[in-house]
């Protein structure tokens, strides 16, 4: 999707109206101790696959397709795993 100049300025405004709002609610506090959170446990899955020596496939297909299912769980999404 294409946006404008305009419409990327605004949006741009938008935010930054959006952010200064939540930091008066210390909402950003908690979002980012949230996302902190759920990177952490994202990134210690990915740890536990990498070091899953019952994964023996020579190509590391298999640890490919479990981190990516790690990160899809954590809620981040990828353009490598389309099924």
């Amino acid at each position: 999707m294409e946006f404008t100049t305009r419409e990327e300025l605004a949006a741009e405004a938008i935010g930054l109206e959006v952010m200064r709002y939540l930091k008066q609610e210390e909402t950003v506090k908690r979002i980012a101790a949230e996302t902190e959170s759920r990177a952490l446990r994202a990134l210690e899955g990915i740890r536990r696959i990498l070091n899953d020596d019952a994964l023996e496939d020579p190509e590391c297909f298999q640890r490919i397709e479990s981190i990516l299912a790690a990160l899809e769980e954590a809620g981040i999404s990828t353009a490598r795993h389309d099924f």
